[in-house]
């Protein structure tokens, strides 16, 4: 299991108070087999109300989640053009007015809550909480990012 780092717990900190303005999901999608195409979610980018963003995305091993304060889509997106042509794309969609998150939007976001293993934070999975409401986002090594609504139980 590997966790955060000092650095990663140091961007959601920053992040703590800001209301969010909009979601921005990146699907990754593999054309090799037209028969199977596949989509999964590779980004969540929150854009705050200052115009700071915040980019919770895959590990390069897809075996934990990564954090990162600045996300160059159209650099990605050259990137990958040059290397598999066609075959793999990046996809943005606004998310924003999607049911997973139209009730957040205007919110604040009140804390990152993290699984603990020992002094140190797991990065396999988040949950994001703007006080009643919450979102977790959850990684497959399959599948990408996984978000869902998040209850205490």
């Amino acid at each position: 299991m590997s966790h955060f780092t000092d650095h990663q717990l140091k961007l959601f900190t920053a992040a703590e108070g800001k209301t969010l303005k909009k979601v921005i999901i990146y699907f990754w999608v593999n054309r090799f087999n037209p028969d199977a195409q596949v989509d999964l979610i590779d980004n969540v980018e929150l854009v705050f109300t200052d115009d700071t963003t915040l980019v919770i995305t895959c590990n390069e091993e897809s075996t934990g989640i990564d954090v990162i304060k600045d996300f160059n889509f159209e650099e990605e997106k050259a990137q990958l053009k040059q290397e598999f042509g066609d075959k793999i794309k990046m996809i943005p969609i606004d998310a924003s007015t999607t049911k997973m998150w139209t009730d957040v939007i205007g919110e604040t976001i009140e804390a990152f809550e993290l699984s603990r293993e020992d002094e140190q934070f797991l990065n396999d999975a988040l949950i994001i909480s703007f006080g009643l409401e919450k979102r977790s986002i959850g990684i497959s090594q399959n599948d990408g990012l996984i978000i869902d609504y998040w209850e205490d139980i």
